[in-house]
This record gives structure tokens, sequence and C-alpha cells, in this order.
């Protein structure tokens, strides 16, 4: 979205109705604030959540505004600034100054450099790929259990909606993602020990400080493999590619650059699983018609093209870096539960604690 100063009145954003109200200084008093400050929406999702920068001084910092309880979020800044990810790291994310359940609201420091979708664009497609491999090497070892679980359940269950999503917006569309959705259920991949997870390291969520890789925006952060976050950061990178041919070049380096600072940390199959899951949430995106690019038809399914190809690439068991990581294989009861919720409608609740039920029950009889 573009920036304005405007700040919409959306009654599940109690903070938003504070700040219009009162102003922020007055509605977050714990930041002491002194002068007035001025304040840009940033980020705005209806009735769910919004980002505001806000500048006092020589002070700039953003305030998110959430319709849940942002409680956990405030406690993931809490540990990996106890970890030394907010200060002199080689990953930094932004140091929590202040939060308020009441309001829903976090005020977090602000990062500023150039994100990697930015670097890309500039022709420094290197660095944006060495930077997220910063992060890989990180959350290898911080020792933060903070989140929910992310793992295949939870991919399963997001690839059920998107492709209600893409059926909706086109039955091509819907085709072209239910072939990939059933070929992700048949290769589901063991995955490795669970570590903190961003949960959505899409390009421009990861900057470039200078001396570190900063990583903001962890709403959707969580326990899961180290392939998740990577496959996601991946995709994007390739989308951004798709839309701006000229850059073909550059794209490819990044990816380079970030295999090559996650060596030994990923698994080849596993990997490949997850950038073909990231395309599929990606292409699923265009059920939101206001977002549609004039090319959206023909770029979703392009999407879904190298998603299809990836998981054929993960389905054919090709040499991976670590060879004790084979593929899980489900049980009859295990795949028709998934493919009944990737026909035609997203998962229940019921139906995504099934699967992990069978899930769990499958690794356990492969170990």
């Amino acid at each position: 979205m573009r920036a304005t100063t405007e700040l919409p009145d959306d009654p599940a954003l109690p903070a938003l109705t504070a700040i219009r109200t009162l102003g922020l200084a007055a509605a977050v008093t714990a930041l002491a604030l002194t002068g007035r400050p001025t304040v840009l929406l940033r980020g705005y999702t209806p009735r769910s959540r919004a980002t505001i920068e806000a500048r006092v001084g020589n002070r700039r910092f953003a305030v998110k505004a959430y319709a849940d309880d942002p409680a956990p979020e405030a406690e993931l800044y809490q540990a990996l600034a106890a970890a030394g990810l907010a200060r002199d790291s080689v990953v930094r994310v932004p140091p929590l100054l202040a939060w308020d359940r009441g309001l829903r609201l976090l005020v977090i420091g602000w990062l500023e450099g150039p994100t990697a979708e930015q670097l890309v664009k500039d022709g420094q497609g290197w660095r944006a790929g060495e930077l997220a491999a910063r992060w890989l090497q990180c959350a290898a070892s911080v020792t933060v259990k903070l989140g929910p679980p992310v793992g295949a359940a939870h991919v399963l269950y997001r690839a059920g909606k998107e492709v209600v999503h893409l059926g909706a917006a086109d039955p091509g569309l819907g085709a072209a993602g239910r072939r990939l959705g059933g070929m992700l259920t048949r290769t589901l991949p063991k995955e490795g020990a669970p570590r903190l997870v961003h949960g959505t390291l899409y390009a421009r969520h990861v900057l470039d400080l200078g001396d570190a890789a900063g990583v903001i925006d962890w709403d959707h952060f969580g326990q899961g493999p180290l392939e998740f976050d990577a496959g996601m950061f991946l995709a994007t990178i390739w989308r951004l590619g798709l839309d701006h041919e000229p850059l073909a070049g550059e794209v490819a380096q990044a990816e380079e650059a970030f295999l090559a600072g996650t060596a030994g940390l990923l698994e080849e199959r596993v990997l490949a699983w997850h950038r073909a899951a990231a395309l599929l949430r990606l292409a699923g995106k265009v059920h939101i018609a206001s977002r549609r690019k004039i090319n959206w038809l023909d770029r979703a399914h392009a999407l879904l093209e190298e998603g299809t190809r990836l998981a054929e690439r993960a389905a054919r068991g090709e040499p991976v870096v670590r060879a004790d990581a084979p593929a899980l294989t489900l049980n009859g009861a295990a795949l028709a539960l998934v493919l009944q919720a990737l026909s035609t409608r997203p998962a229940t609740p019921e139906e995504l604690d099934q699967i992990r039920k069978l899930l769990d029950e499958t690794r356990h009889r492969a170990s």
C-alpha cells in the first residue's frame, strides 16, 4: 500500500482508535514522548493489523496495532533481545520499546536499511542472498523455543486454503493448484528438529543494516524446519524475477549466495518441497482482487508451474545434503484426509488436528 497520514477507523484495532482520538503520546504514555509525533500508516489489513511509522525529534519507531493479543510477539522480542539479537549481532531484530495488552499494541525500534528485494533491484543480488542466509545460520543455533508448530501439517492446511482461493479466482488455477497440492501431500518430507522460524521470510522482511542483517515483521513466527523460512525467501526472490525479467541475473546471484551461505544446514529435497509450497501460497494471493496485477492470471500460473517443477524434483529423491532424512509415506487414512482437505475447501480445525496426529504416528513408525 501507499503510505498515508490518514489512519483508518477500524473498531477491531483499539490502538488505532486510541491514537486517532488521543494522539500517540497520550495513547502510549510508556514512551514518554515530548513534542507532537508525526505518524504515517505503512501497512494495513482491515480487522487484523496495521503498522505505523512514527517520528518525534530524532526518534523513529514502529507502532503495530493488532486485532489479536500481541503478548506472544512481545515475549518473542524480549527473548530475542536476551539472546543478543537486538544489539551488536550479525543478525538483528527490532528492540521492543513498549506494549499494551489492552490496546493490543506493540512499539518497536525502527531498523533502517534497504530490503533484500531492493538490493536485487539495485544490482546487489549476491548481498541479498548473503543477508538472508545469515538469519538461517543464526536460527540454526538460537535456542528460543517460542511459537506454535509450523511444520508439515501447517503447510498442508495452508495449501488446502490456497487451493480453494485459486479455484474461486479461476477454474484453471484451481485445477493447477489441486495438482500441486496433491503432489505436496504425496511427497511429504521428513523434517529435522524444529527451530525458531520467522514464518513469512519474504525478501522485503530482510534488511541490509550495513554491518548486520535485519529481520522484521515477526507476526507469524513459530517452530519449524529451517527449510520453511528458506523456501519462502527463495520463492519471493523467484517471484521478483518473474515480475521483472531484466533482474533474472541478480535473482540467480541471490539464490546462489543464499544456498552457499546455508550449505550444510538445509536438506535439498525438504527445501524443494517447502519452496513448492511457498509458491503455491504466493499464487493463492490472487483471491484478493484489489491486489491483482494486470497479468495476474499468467503470473499465478507461472508460480504454480514452478512449484510443480520443484515438487517433482522433491518426489524424484535427487541427491541431498543430509542422506538421513528420507521422505515419509502417508498411510491410507492420512492421505485420504489430506486430499479431502485439498479437494474443495480448507481443512476444518478438527481435520487439522487429525492430520497432525496421523503425521505424528507416521513419524513415530519411521523412527
